[in-house]
């Protein structure tokens, strides 16, 4: 049995279609927690003698990620977010956490983006905190999908 691997520097690309060709935008060290759990609900009946829970909706969320970038990247994602654009995000792990090589797990997702700056400090890399507004569903593939 093999042991955990790190998901340091993971990788995030973007595209504007799911099929088109997608631009490494920034690595990232953390992200918060996005799949999570849809909302319960809960009811009663009179024949039964306690509630129960069924699984609701989930609630829209925003992900609020700190990109770690390249000059170049900065203007790529400055780009992304005057425009407006509502294309594709996709959340890869780094290469050495794939049992199938070319294939890490990858998560994505249609966004909108704000840029916005975090701390600077001495000996600290470029940083920036990038809030994405998703507005459909995460899916799941290994490697980065093509269609």
């Amino acid at each position: 049995m093999s042991e955990p691997k790190t998901s340091t520097l993971t990788k995030v690309f973007y595209s504007e279609t799911l099929g088109g060709e997608k631009k490494q935008v920034a690595y990232v060290q953390s992200i918060p927690e996005f799949l999570t759990a849809p909302e319960a609900i809960t009811y009663s009946a009179l024949d039964i003698s306690d509630e129960r829970q069924v699984e609701g909706r989930k609630k829209a969320e925003t992900m609020e990620i700190e990109f770690l970038y390249t000059e170049a990247q900065y203007d790529e994602l400055k780009t992304i977010e005057k425009n407006k654009t509502n294309g594709y995000w996709f959340i890869q792990l780094p290469e050495d956490t794939a049992t199938t090589e070319g294939k890490p797990l990858t998560w994505h997702f249609n966004a909108t983006c704000f840029v916005g700056m975090s701390e600077i400090a001495i000996d600290d890399m470029l940083k920036s905190k990038v809030t994405l507004y998703r507005n459909s569903a995460i899916e799941e593939t290994k490697g980065l999908p093509t269609e």
